[in-house]
């Protein structure tokens, strides 16, 4: 009872405080406008962009029954937090309102696709005569050569915080795929980030085309995802000196400036530099392909796992895929692993860059096997580690990075040992389309007023829009990864039962599970592919500061809004109805 009295107190003091920025939407309507029938999942908004307006039911959604005081203090915390939602999105949408957009926002007209690729148009069921697989891997670490304590920022939140070493490394990872049928390599880089935006991966794939064009390369896919490490450098902006942007932007926007605000010389060299360095690797893997077997396996790794929330039993927490590559020439594997696990190993105090459990995994796997391995995250939500270091011993630098050893290991343990013994056939199949997404959330459209990110925003009838995308890739239909833009919930990809339906708003969820979204294939969920959008939830679970109310509730400030989660899955379903039938 005083925990819940307390989570009332806090709310109501947050609603004196709304100019903190920590909170979201105007809700009206009603949550069908969004939703499809129950018979026609995946055929929702067709008109390629979310509706400005969110839905929760009113002041009143999710209210339980009134059987206990309990129940009557909940309903009143409810009541109190979906005020508050209403009260910061109305003072943010004002603040949006009167803060002058920057100058490199165009129409949607002047938007180029020159740097999104469609993938491959027809999608093939089995290997064609003569295919054979061939992969190339490179890697490139992605700290400065001048790094020194105090000059970068660390990616992890709004607080500045700037690095003051490094602890292990910061890398991209690279492997380039193609089954040699002539319709084009695939690119799946992963850049130890918290993420990168659609802006920044768009200027990775300028890079590469050149190259490819130079070298007479057909690439039908490039993919460049985040692992999410919280520990790396900052590579979208977010965790630079907002209130110096805020204050700063307002000018610059007015003026009508471009380029980089001042003082902020570092950051604008980092964001060139890992740009460059991530070019190179893809470039270097191109240039290190060769002739061989791909083998895959799914491997349980729930025994170092939980879900922070405790929605999501260990039993019902999703198994990892992992590709293994074996050269003819018997020169070095390679796996891909699609991992589903937070890199937050490190204490949230921490001052070093490092890349979490994903270094030592990747160390593992060489030491055991020299081997290569690139990692790329998973439906990720609040599933982190749940292991037990003892540090007996250790002194405090060895202790800071006992968990992300530990774990990494286990994991480099876990793929080595996978029997693999599913052979591949040479056949990629590779689709993507491309999103208009108009912010329901407006902390997500005041961070793009304020360059605290770079996502590229172009005004349309709607209002504003952001450009980002969908993927899809395949390999010897049997293994299949759905490329998503955001941090991606469990549940909103394999399936709203494995919370037990919970829900916020008291709405209905209504798509399935997406894992075998495509008939035969074993689909995994990629997080951050190609964008880094913020948190995807279903809608009806949905709630901005959950720090507030309770623990079993993550905070989605940096979000899209309500529907995209329902708007993302539609769109994904669409895409594999589109191209697979």
């Amino acid at each position: 009872m005083k925990k819940t009295v307390m989570k009332i107190i806090s709310v109501i003091l947050s609603l004196t405080l709304v100019f903190s920025f920590s909170g979201t939407s105007v809700f009206a309507g009603s949550i069908e406008d969004y939703l499809p029938e129950k018979e026609a999942v995946g055929e929702q908004i067709t008109d390629g962009a979310i509706g400005a307006v969110q839905t929760v039911g009113g002041l009143f959604a999710g209210m339980e029954d009134l059987d206990s005081s309990d129940a009557f203090i909940n309903n009143l915390m409810k009541v109190l937090y979906n005020l508050l939602n209403v009260v910061v999105e109305v003072l943010v949408q004002a603040i949006c309102a009167i803060y002058p957009d920057p100058a490199g926002w165009k129409e949607l007209e002047e938007h180029s696709t020159d740097t999104f690729l469609t993938g491959r148009d027809e999608y093939k069921t089995s290997a064609d005569s003569g295919n054979y697989w061939s992969l190339g891997y490179a890697s490139r670490s992605l700290i400065p050569d001048d790094f020194e304590a105090d000059k970068y920022y660390l990616g992890r939140d709004l607080m500045n915080k700037k690095a003051q070493g490094v602890y292990d490394d910061m890398r991209i990872r690279v492997a380039v795929l193609d089954d040699n049928s002539g319709d084009g390599a695939v690119v799946i880089g992963a850049i130890d980030a918290l993420g990168v935006t659609s802006t920044d991966v768009r200027a990775i794939r300028a890079g590469v085309l050149e190259y490819c064009k130079e070298n007479n390369i057909k690439v039908s896919s490039i993919n460049i995802t985040s692992t999410h490490a919280h520990s790396a450098l900052d590579t979208q902006g977010v965790s630079t000196e907002f209130f110096y942007k805020l204050f700063a932007s307002s000018f610059k926007n007015l003026l009508g400036f471009e380029g980089e605000l001042p003082f902020l010389e570092a950051p604008t060299y980092f964001k060139q530099y890992f740009i460059e360095q991530s070019i190179i690797a893809v470039n270097e893997a191109f240039d290190d392909i060769e002739k061989g077997s791909l083998y895959y396996d799914s491997i349980d790794a729930s025994e170092y796992l939980k879900d922070k929330r405790g929605l999501v039993s260990k039993e019902n927490l999703p198994d990892f895929a992992s590709l293994r590559f074996i050269p003819d020439s018997g020169s070095e594997e390679t796996y891909i692993i699609d991992i589903t696990c937070h890199p937050t190993s490190f204490s949230a105090n921490n001052g070093l860059v490092g890349s979490d459990y994903i270094y030592y995994a990747d160390e593992y796997i060489k030491a055991q096997e020299g081997a290569n391995m690139v990692m790329i995250q998973g439906a990720v939500g609040q599933i982190s580690r749940d292991i037990d270091v003892d540090t007996t011993g250790m002194d405090e630098y060895e202790e800071k990075g006992a968990n992300a050893r530990y774990l990494g290991e286990k994991f480099g343990e876990l793929i080595i040992t996978a029997e693999y013994e599913t052979e591949l056939e040479p056949v990629i199949n590779a689709y993507h389309t491309e999103l208009i997404i108009t912010p329901e959330n407006s902390i997500l459209a005041l961070a793009c007023e304020v360059n605290l990110v770079n996502n590229q925003v172009y005004y349309t009838e709607d209002g504003v829009g952001i450009i980002s995308e969908i993927g899809y890739l395949e390999f010897g239909n049997k293994i299949g990864f759905a490329l998503f833009p955001g941090e991606l919930y469990p549940e909103t990809f394999w399936g709203h039962e494995i919370i037990g339906d919970t829900t916020w708003d008291g709405s209905e969820w209504v798509y399935p599970g997406l894992g075998d979204s495509v008939e035969g294939v074993d689909v995994y969920a990629v997080s951050l592919a190609n964008d880094a959008i913020g948190y995807v939830l279903t809608d009806d679970n949905f709630a901005f500061m959950g720090h507030i109310i309770g623990d079993g509730i993550a905070d989605e400030v940096l979000s899209v809004g309500k529907h995209t989660g329902s708007y993302f899955v539609g769109t994904y379903l669409e895409l594999i109805e589109s191209y697979t039938k």
